[in-house]
């Protein structure tokens, strides 16, 4: 365990499993205090990893965490997990949106709005919202960070072909690439605001990772080439370290790792 983030206070969302998981680990090995937030709180087959799990992994490597139970598209729930944290530790340093959803996608003519509300919802409605509520107190505090996790797909659609050719196991990825365009847009253009108040914002683009549920997924396939959880959550770890110089940008997490050899 390392110094580097004595002293700070982290919310996680999402971090019950994948890269949400890496980044709180990876947190609570530098220093920091994770608050580990996401709905599940017991594994199953399907879905392996929990809250309680993460939080004990950290505090096991000498960390400390709280778990807590959030659905990050109730606002009633993102209000409660920022309050529970300034009660319990007085402060909010660093915010890693991470929790999305990903998933199969109909095709265009195929679909409901409501699967459009769902991706809208959890992509990226919660992100701004709790960065919002995190926000001010970060602008109270005089300082702050906040991650968004992104992708590649917010720019690169799919390859021209049959809809969900190329993508076999998961379906288009229309949806899901809209909205996290529009989370890049969204720290783009609230990075002045903020900074202003010496708070960053910045985007992180983890490249096709090989998480939990990928792996079981594609257990027949080749996944050397796939990026690995941790190499986002070193980029989270450093970045968090001096932020400012960031902020506004999308950060590709392999390029960072290579670039100084974490």
């Amino acid at each position: 365990m390392s110094e580097e983030l004595e002293g700070k206070v982290a919310i996680v969302t999402g971090a019950s499993r994948g890269i949400g998981k890496a980044i709180a680990l990876q947190l609570g090995l530098d220093g920091a205090v994770v608050v580990v937030a996401a709905r599940t709180e017991e594994g199953s087959e399907d879905k392996p990893g929990s809250i309680g799990e993460t939080a004990k992994a950290i505090e096991e490597s000498g960390g400390k965490a709280l778990a807590l139970k959030v659905d990050v598209t109730v606002d009633a729930e993102l209000e409660a997990l920022a309050e529970k944290t300034m009660t319990e530790f007085g402060r909010i340093d660093i915010l890693v949106n991470n929790a999305g959803a990903l998933g199969g996608q109909p095709k265009f003519l195929e679909s409901e709005p409501d699967e459009l509300d769902f991706f809208y919802r959890t992509n990226l409605r919660a992100p701004y919202v709790l960065a919002k509520i995190v926000g001010l107190k970060m602008a109270e505090q005089g300082h702050g960070v906040i991650f968004n996790i992104s992708s590649g797909l917010a720019r690169l659609p799919d390859p021209p072909g049959p809809a969900g050719a190329a993508q076999p196991r998961f379906g288009p990825s229309t949806v899901y690439g809209m909205t996290k365009a529009g989370l890049n847009r969204f720290a783009a253009g609230v990075a002045a605001e903020l900074q202003e108040k010496n708070i960053a914002i910045i985007n992180i683009n983890p490249g096709f990772t090989l998480t939990e549920r990928l792996a079981r997924i594609m257990k027949d396939a080749d996944t050397s080439r796939m990026e690995r959880p941790e190499t986002t959550a070193k980029a989270v770890a450093f970045l968090a370290r001096d932020p400012m110089p960031y902020t506004g940008q999308i950060i590709t997490a392999r390029e960072l790792a290579d670039e100084h050899n974490l």
